[in-house]
């Protein structure tokens, strides 16, 4: 007898994927589902499927993706016939043979408010949309009470909720499904007033769990070894740069934060290759002109830019540097590497460099600080600090047997998922 399979409807982001693909590799290993995870854009799955070999293969490690867009084929109509056609599969299989479906909340909204009720409702599961949480900011103090969708997405506390004079059973937003799984206990849809007869879940320290980790463990060496550059052994320690979205448009201060971290980061190239993560949306022709100035000829054989995951550059990172603030901070620092949170402006660019830059105001940057702040191990504004933290650092990776991977956590693993919550 096959396996029941658990559909995933992938949310049109990066983010999406890697905040639920955890608990699908939890409910495969204990329970024995197998996923069938769903893209609706065609942008989302080629970035899976071309440029992000770790979610590509913890995919098929555990199911398979398959891509349904509106744009599919070139004919618009047979897009749209394939879509039904393939949906309709997927309701007869949560009907016929129970499986299951996992969304946030694209039942809720077009298309699928057409066909929604033809999924079964107790085999229905909507998960928060983020591992993060909504990142959206809200004003609490002044919510539409018409509408309270935007608010349902975020976490709050009762008191909070008191605090604010926030009736959340007042028109509350539209709730389909039969097992609320959220990545904290705070999820206000566990609030709601349909959410006291579901089933729930709360499914905390995603990236510590074992089959995440047991994954990322047996292939982490293979991954880095493959993009490590040729002057390095392969089994060296690495230095890991996360960079923001970088373009010619973006703030004064984002670009001169990314070309100084670059600047002090040079210095140690010789030490450690550098790995540089960029965000999907950066404009890599811009970047390129700044690495070439920031590193240097000398060191253009010593960095790639990488597409992999956080977890698998932390089993060898010696540090992870920021010039900017971002939900994988918060990943590095549950992975245990070291945040370094990078506030340099000795060094500067020729003013053309500039000339479609914006200039934000005091208040915004004091803020990007203090939000890069709660997520950092240790902040760095002059180069003379930073060098003697690298000493340390480096005294650390002559002390360290490197004929083996650090491998991420190994002792921290929670097996705690409840397969019963699948149980009809």
């Amino acid at each position: 007898m096959s396996k029941k399979i658990i559909h995933v409807i992938l949310r049109n982001k990066i983010i999406g994927i890697d905040s639920i693909l955890p608990l699908c590799m939890e409910i495969n290993g204990k329970c024995g589902y197998d996923f069938n995870f769903i893209s609706l854009d065609k942008a989302t799955f080629r970035f899976i499927m071309e440029d992000n070999i770790v979610l590509r293969d913890a995919i098929k490690y555990i199911g398979k993706i398959e891509l349904v867009s509106s744009d599919k084929y070139k004919s618009r109509y047979m897009s749209k016939i394939f879509f039904f056609y393939f949906f309709l599969k997927v309701i007869l299989g949560v009907s016929i043979r129970n499986d299951y479906v996992i969304h946030s909340a694209h039942l809720h909204s077009k298309p699928f408010i057409w066909i929604r009720r033809l999924f079964k409702r107790k085999n229905v599961i909507f998960s928060e949309a983020s591992s993060f949480g909504a990142t959206k900011v809200i004003d609490f103090t002044n919510v539409n009470k018409d509408n309270l969708k935007s608010v349902y997405s975020k976490r709050l506390s009762y008191d909070e909720i008191i605090k604010y004079g926030i009736d959340m059973h007042f028109n509350p937003p539209l709730l389909y499904a039969g097992i609320l799984v959220g990545f904290d206990k705070k999820w206000n849809y566990f609030k709601h007033p349909e959410a006291r007869k579901l089933k729930k879940m709360v499914f905390k320290n995603l990236r510590r769990r074992g089959f995440w980790i047991d994954f990322t463990n047996k292939h982490a060496n293979k991954y880095i070894k493959d993009e490590m550059p040729i002057c390095y052994p392969e089994n060296s320690n690495i230095l890991v740069f996360i960079a923001t979205r970088i373009h010619r448009n973006i703030d004064y201060y984002c670009i001169t934060e990314f070309f100084g971290a670059l600047k002090a980061l040079s210095k140690y190239m010789h030490n450690f290759p550098l790995f540089i993560k960029l965000h999907t949306f950066s404009d890599i022709d811009f970047i390129n002109e700044l690495l070439d100035i920031a590193l240097g000829s000398e060191n253009s054989t010593r960095y790639v830019i990488t597409t992999l995951h956080p977890a698998v550059l932390s089993t060898r990172a010696m540090v992870s540097v920021f010039a900017n603030a971002g939900s994988i901070m918060q990943e590095f620092l549950e992975l245990g590497t070291p945040v370094i949170d990078l506030q340099i402006y000795e060094y500067t660019l020729p003013d053309s460099y500039f000339r479609l830059s914006e200039i934000i105001p005091k208040d915004k940057l004091k803020a990007r600080y203090k939000n890069r702040k709660k997520f950092s191990d240790y902040t760095f504004s002059n180069t003379e600090d930073f060098n003697k933290f690298m000493c340390g650092v480096i005294s650390a990776d002559a002390s360290e047997d490197t004929s083996s991977s650090k491998h991420i956590l190994s002792g921290l693993q929670i097996n705690d998922i409840d397969c019963s919550l699948l149980k009809q």
